[in-house]
This record gives structure tokens, C-alpha cells and sequence, in this order.
């Protein structure tokens, strides 16, 4: 008896060796996986107050909708100030056109010196390049206005706000973070002794662990150029030291084909990714 289990235990081995060989055969798997999105850093481009907060936090928001906006008072005051000053050099241009061309006039009688008339042509060329100046800084004004409204770059997840009504932001000073839905790829950092089965367009499963249930298709969109350490703030010294080979990791992007909406995904949570050779 003792025999006949010792023979079924060594059938069972072999058959789970074969199993297992056949599986590496078609398969290439990591558990070293996180999902990854495009997130943008929300800020405002000009220094304000903020007036109203149209979002909560881990809001989902379309693009183009209106995340907050700052008090519009010192930019419509500003907007007032640079038209009035476009328009008094306005008519001191209007002013230097009429001098310099009596000058000119009186040039050409010999009444006026050339002396005279240089100076009254140096000066129309001075009010028109304020004119132009004055142009550039209404156009400013009118933009930084239209600053004070800020809306979502794209569709997606606004998080980690902690901004509210009466808040002072400075300008293109980060305030919270906006997580796109158009896209999500996972992170799969496979061994470097396996980059040689790896190729791009290379057909993915991805299994989220949130939803253990559920697949994801995915496909290979690039491999990365160096390992994961190679970019690190600290990267190892190799030269130095003792040194013990350790194999390294590679990243290799996946994009999720098949995203549903029944099973939202959340950056840098942990995934498997299983590769089809």
C-alpha cells in the first residue's frame, strides 16, 4: 500500500511539473504590479482668493466643468486701469501723428529745422510702440479674468482637495490632483531574465486586487529603458561596496483595453499581470 501511495505521489509530482512547465510555456506572470493613470496637478495661473468651491473631494467631474474660481473684483479693476491707460495714450498718439506731420510741413518750408523734425518722428515712433505696449498689458488683464475661472483640463477623479472658500492660492502653485479616466495601464515590473519573451502589442490578462473576481484585457504598450532602480533619487552604487547580484526588475506599461465602469480602478493599487507569449 505504502508503495502504491509513494507511486501516486510521485505521478502527482509529475504531472504538476508538467502542468506547471506547460504553463510557463504560454504564460508569463508577475505579481509586481501596480495601476497607473494620467493625473494632473490642479492650479490656478494667477494669485487670488478663492471666491467659490464648486467640487468636493474624490469628486468625478467632465471636462471643461468648473472646479473653483477666485474673486474677480482686482482683475476686473485691473481690466478698467489698462483701458483707460490704452485709451489716454490713444489720443496722445493722435496728438504725435497731427504734431509730426506739421513738422514735416514746416521741414519742407525751411520754417522748421531737420533737427525738429527727427525729434517729432522719434516721438510718434515712441507713442506707437506704447500703444502697442498698452495693447499687450489689456490683453493680459482680460486673460488673467478669465483665470480667475478654473475649470478640469479633462474628465476624471479631482482628489486630495483641501482647498476652501477664502483660501489664498498663489499662481501655478499645485492644489490638488485631477486622475483622468481616459486612460489606465498598469506598472508590471517583470525580472530582467524575462524582457527576452516580452514585445510590444503582446496580448495582457490583468487581475485588479480589489476585484478578485474580475478580469481586465490588456495589452503591451512599451518597455521601459532601464530598470526600476536605474531612476531612482538614490540608485544603487554597484562599483562599491560588497556587492551581491540581485536580479533587477524592468517596467513594462500595459494598457487596460477593457475599463468598466461596474469596476472603477484607483491609481496605485496592486494588480497581476499575466502576459501571453
Amino acid at each position: 500500500m505504502q508503495k502504491l501511495y509513494l507511486g501516486l505521489g510521485v505521478i502527482l509530482v509529475a504531472l504538476a511539473s508538467m502542468g506547471y512547465w506547460m504553463y510557463s510555456r504560454i504564460y508569463l506572470t508577475t505579481d509586481d504590479a501596480y495601476v497607473n493613470a494620467n493625473v494632473v496637478q490642479i492650479a490656478a495661473r494667477v494669485t487670488g482668493q478663492v471666491a467659490r468651491l464648486a467640487i468636493r473631494n474624490n469628486q468625478f467631474v467632465n471636462k471643461g466643468q468648473l472646479l473653483f474660481e477666485l474673486d474677480t473684483d482686482p482683475f476686473i479693476t485691473a481690466v478698467h486701469q489698462a483701458q483707460a491707460q490704452y485709451a489716454i495714450n490713444q489720443a496722445k498718439l493722435i496728438l504725435a501723428q497731427a504734431t509730426e506731420r506739421r513738422t514735416r510741413d514746416l521741414v519742407k518750408k525751411k520754417v522748421a529745422s531737420e533737427q525738429e523734425g527727427d525729434g517729432t518722428k522719434a516721438s510718434l515712433i515712441a507713442a506707437m510702440a506704447q500703444i502697442d505696449l498698452d495693447k499687450a498689458n489689456l490683453r493680459q488683464a482680460e486673460l488673467n479674468l478669465q483665470y480667475t475661472h478654473i475649470i478640469a483640463p479633462a474628465s476624471g477623479w479631482v482628489t486630495n482637495v483641501t482647498l476652501r472658500e477664502g483660501d489664498t492660492v498663489s499662481a501655478n502653485q499645485p492644489l490638488f490632483a485631477l486622475i483622468s479616466n481616459e486612460e489606465f495601464w498598469v506598472d508590471a515590473n517583470f525580472k530582467e531574465t524575462e524582457l527576452h519573451y516580452i514585445r510590444v502589442g503582446q496580448k495582457a490578462d490583468i487581475k485588479v486586487d480589489m476585484y478578485p473576481g474580475h478580469r481586465f484585457s490588456g495589452i503591451v504598450e512599451s518597455i521601459s529603458g532601464g530598470s526600476g532602480t536605474a531612476f531612482s533619487l538614490l540608485p544603487s552604487e554597484n562599483a562599491t561596496g560588497n556587492w551581491v547580484k540581485v536580479a533587477q526588475r524592468v517596467p513594462v506599461r500595459v494598457k487596460v483595453n477593457s475599463i468598466d465602469t461596474d469596476f472603477p480602478l484607483r491609481v496605485g493599487t496592486s494588480a497581476e499581470v499575466r502576459l501571453h507569449l
